[in-house]
């Protein structure tokens, strides 16, 4: 993982002459050049799908009373949703019969007294020896009846709970990581997490997570008989946990493969929009020109060099004013010669427009959505003026871009109330994804999404990264979402150079370095994901959300049938033990380590498995 910038650059004094010439380079080229419609804008959105398959119940996940496992009851079965799995559930202190087992390939336990099993705790791993595969989704209590068992994870000595501040990936088990590469939870906390035992394990466990200094066992494999146990041993409930069940879940088999998105797409918010106002005082501190001339001169110019480098088709999300008006009749912008200038720049490099806002004011309404009030922002006086403030950006952006399909929204900020949300499909039914964000924010008011198609058919395509400079927190979560759902999304605004909480103060050489140190980090963990638009996110994440697998194990790898199947489908294939040999129905690549990428072109798929010990 390339590393990110520690060092702020100094200040970069560009001449003003030397400004004007990049100005004429870009511009010459491009000024006055009509948009003409590419295929990157033009979307056949219909889809036809095959018949839906009924997903083969796999998995067991037992549950308790204990308030924690509703938690991780939540979380498994959105990853075993996603994952395509079947699933059942089973309360274990209610009436759980063992031999009930027999009828699942894996059990999930999700709960960390281990004292509700009783006298059926041996039992279980009786099942687990005959071939059973046992996960526990979260540290166990240090109790008698986990003692009783505690060998069979592996383990040898229990200590207590030590800090834990960041993680390391061993055994090329994670797309974007390297053993040494470390993944901090959060350097802030001065306690780190403090939720992984102290354990020894016997020599034959496979580690695949350890503390950053390797000292923790985090996540780890013991073969029991015929069986194979895992443990995740941390109770984290946040996003990036998903990664870490997922690398778990996977690893109880000798091979495994689920389905993915395979998508990369980066946005530009409040762009092309009116030059905002902001402070400009390390634009001109660094570059001497005032906040349009930086924009057009040097932002943008780097964005472009992103494209060219990495093949990003950048999805843009116009603004059309910054007034706070939120009652009609609404003032409109008659200032358009900027809009059409980049985003036929934009248009004729294969990029995307999509909705933002006629202001950035979020669709909340007033009397409604009071809880939704942020900053500066005002809530909107009913919900006609919702409508219509939705179809001036409507009608504003068709005029200017005629051929642009338009079928992409950012709510500004991120912030979406249900109503404002009611309001801008029926005034824009054109709309056909949102795509806000996958993160909550400290004020707990950010439309949160999941990578799904809603009840109403619009499909939700949450950007999981925002900014340049990239936090803890967020990478984490972005190599979580990589090896989950192979998916990679980005969004930043050409006026985090004005703010000093996005790193306006630490200056444009230093904040794009480390836009870049993301990128490079993206393309060189997954050289082969593909480079969408919004629109071409959110056609990935509906023939993903639509499509089901049944999965059956021979000796000779695992065959696939797919239902709901659109003619192109991608996996990830996690190889424990041996390689790919070969397959029918689909092709492969090696990504990295233990991973593989499958791209089915038929809805019955044999993987071929050599090499097993």
């Amino acid at each position: 993982m390339s590393g990110m910038r520690k060092k702020i650059a100094g200040k970069v004094m560009l001449p003003v002459a030397a400004l004007f010439v990049l100005s004429i380079l870009v511009f010459r080229e491009r000024a006055g050049i009509g948009y003409e419609q590419t295929s990157a804008a033009v979307r056949e959105w219909e889809t036809i799908y095959t018949e839906e398959i009924e997903l083969t119940k796999e998995c067991l996940i037992f549950t308790s009373a204990e308030e924690v496992s509703d938690t991780y009851l939540d979380i498994m079965e959105m990853v075993l949703d996603s994952m395509k799995v079947g699933y059942d559930i089973c309360r274990v202190d209610e009436n759980f019969e063992v031999s009930v087992l027999d009828e699942y390939a894996a059990a999930v336990v999700t709960f960390q007294n281990w004292d509700v099993f009783a006298d059926k705790l041996m039992p279980v791993f009786s099942w687990v020896k005959k071939g059973g595969r046992l996960l526990t989704v979260v540290t166990p209590e240090v109790d008698p009846f986990f003692n009783a068992v505690a060998a069979k994870f592996g383990i040898d000595i229990i200590d207590n709970y030590p800090n834990v501040y960041g993680v390391r990936f061993l055994k090329g088990c994670m797309i974007g990581a390297d053993d040494d590469d470390i993944f901090w939870y959060d350097r802030s906390m001065k306690e780190g997490v403090m939720s992984s035992l102290q354990v020894q394990l016997k020599n034959d466990c496979d580690v695949y997570v350890v503390s950053e200094e390797g000292d923790v066992p985090i996540v780890w494999t013991n073969d029991y008989g015929k069986g194979r146990v895992a443990v995740i041993n941390q109770a984290v409930t946040e996003k990036y946990a998903r990664g870490f069940i997922n690398l778990a879940y996977t690893a109880l088999y000798d091979a495994y493969v689920y389905p993915v998105i395979n998508a990369s797409a980066f946005y530009l918010d409040d762009f092309p929009s009116p030059v905002p106002a902001g402070n400009a005082e390390y634009i001109r501190r660094d570059y001497g020109v005032d906040v349009a001339s930086f924009y057009t001169n040097v932002w943008w110019p780097k964005m472009m060099e992103f494209e060219k480098r990495f093949g990003i088709i950048h999805t843009v999300l116009i603004i059309e004013n910054y007034s706070d008006e939120v009652e009609a009749p609404l003032e409109g912008n008659g200032a358009t010669a900027r809009f059409l200038k980049l985003g036929n720049m934009l248009l004729n490099n294969g990029g995307e427009l999509g909705f933002h806002g006629y202001n950035h004011m979020p669709l909340c309404l007033e009397g409604v959505d009071e809880d939704k009030k942020y900053g500066a922002y005002r809530l909107w006086k009913s919900g006609k003026d919702i409508e219509a403030a939705v179809q001036e950006l409507v009608d504003f952006s068709e005029e200017l871009f005629p051929d642009n399909d338009f079928c992409v929204y950012v709510p500004p900020s991120n912030i979406l109330s249900e109503e404002g949300r009611k309001e801008l499909i029926k005034a824009a039914p054109q709309i056909k994804v949102i795509a806000s964000t996958f993160l909550k924010d400290a004020e707990n008011i950010a439309y949160e999404q999941e990578f799904r198609v809603e009840e109403d058919g619009v499909i939700s395509t949450p950007r999981i990264t925002s900014g340049c400079v990239i936090d803890d927190y967020q990478m984490l979560v972005a190599l979580s979402e990589l090896n989950y759902q192979y998916v990679q999304s980005h969004f930043t605004h050409p006026d985090d150079t004005l703010d000093e909480d996005r790193g306006a103060a630490l200056g444009w050489e230093y904040m794009s370095g480390c836009l870049e140190d993301y990128i490079e980090w993206v393309y060189e963990s997954a050289p082969s994901i593909c480079n969408v638009t919004g629109s071409g996110m959110g056609r990935a994440v509906e023939k993903y959300d639509k499509l089901t697998v049944q999965r059956e194990y021979t000796d000779e790898g695992i065959r696939l049938r797919l239902g709901s199947f659109s003619g192109e489908a991608c996996f990830l294939v996690r190889i424990s033990d041996g390689v790919i040999e070969g397959a029918s129905g689909c092709s492969y690549e090696h990504i990295s380590g233990s991973m593989y990428l499958l791209t089915a072109d038929s809805d019955e798929i044999m993987i071929y498995i050599g090499g097993a010990r």
